[in-house]
């Protein structure tokens, strides 16, 4: 794979000051290109006060926008889910919206709008088209399957929940009776990267048809679990997996880091480049 950072060392950032009176002469100095777009000394300091003054978080904050505008742009779709966030918010907010505005981080609701908004909305329809590209893989990698779980305190009460779901009683109303609330018996989408105990998830992975498990014995936590599978072939439910993971951290994160590297994401700093290989690791693909 192609490295996702370049680094070269002829230039350095923006000489240690964040005083935005403060002016700099090499404003057009670049310092990161991304698919022929550039970050230039000059677009750091314009946010420096911004944001964090944190040089890695800006140069991510504002790559990512670089992403964002080429990939997605400002679409129609964009701005509808964006307007609909926003009104929800304008109605939650009503009775004090500079107080929301302030517990948000945001001076004002355009900034909200353009800063927070609208970038969530992108970032939903960049995921969705990362996972729509990449599925075939998603689905051998991730094993996206839907399942009910149940976590039970009792051997016995284990037991007496596996016969009663197989006489015909209802998963969730056996979990109401005999499971505890540490996970949810309503149907799921889970995957290997799921919140689950390591013996339920190992589970899952050898799964290729629906079942119901047998009870599922954690001898170290003295816990038990049974889990129901209903659908086993992630191909099966492409658009409802992809609608499930566009807001999971894992398949942002994944996205994200996908068209870094198909755009090309170049450094030119070493002091930017020893920033984000020390804090944001995941950047830094080879």
């Amino acid at each position: 794979m192609k490295k996702l950072l370049v680094l070269a060392l002829a230039v350095f950032l923006l000489g240690g000051c964040f005083d935005k009176t403060t002016s700099i002469s090499d404003k057009k100095t670049v310092l990161i290109t991304l698919d022929n777009a550039t970050i230039t000394k000059g677009d750091v300091y314009d946010v420096m006060g911004k944001v964090e003054p944190y040089p890695a978080v800006v140069v991510l904050t504002l790559s990512k926008k670089m992403i964002l505008a080429k990939e997605v742009g400002l679409t129609a779709e964009v701005k509808a889910a964006a307007d609909a966030e926003l009104a929800a918010f304008l109605e939650k907010n009503k009775a004090d919206l500079q107080k929301g505005l302030d517990d948000a981080g945001f001076k004002t609701k355009e900034e909200l709008y353009d800063e927070k908004l609208i970038v969530e909305a992108q970032s939903d329809v960049l995921v969705s088209k990362y996972l729509d590209t990449t599925y075939t893989t998603i689905v051998s990698t991730y094993k996206p399957m839907k399942a009910r779980v149940m976590e039970i305190e009792k051997k016995t009460d284990a037991t007496a929940a596996l016969a009663a779901i197989k006489a015909g009683t209802s998963f969730t109303t056996v979990a109401d009776q005999y499971g505890n609330d540490e996970y949810p018996s309503d149907l799921k989408i889970y995957y290997t990267g799921s919140d689950l105990p390591e013996l339920v998830l190992t589970f899952l992975k050898g799964q290729t048809l629906p079942t119901l498990s047998t009870v599922i014995e954690d001898a170290t936590n003295e816990l038990y679990y049974i889990v129901q599978v209903s659908v086993a072939d992630g191909n099966a439910m492409k658009n409802e997996v992809i609608i499930n993971f566009k807001k999971d951290a894992t398949f942002v994160q994944l996205a994200l880091l996908g068209y870094y590297d198909s755009n090309e994401f170049k450094i030119y700093d070493r002091t930017i480049y020893d920033m984000i290989e020390t804090n944001y690791p995941d950047y830094i693909i080879q």
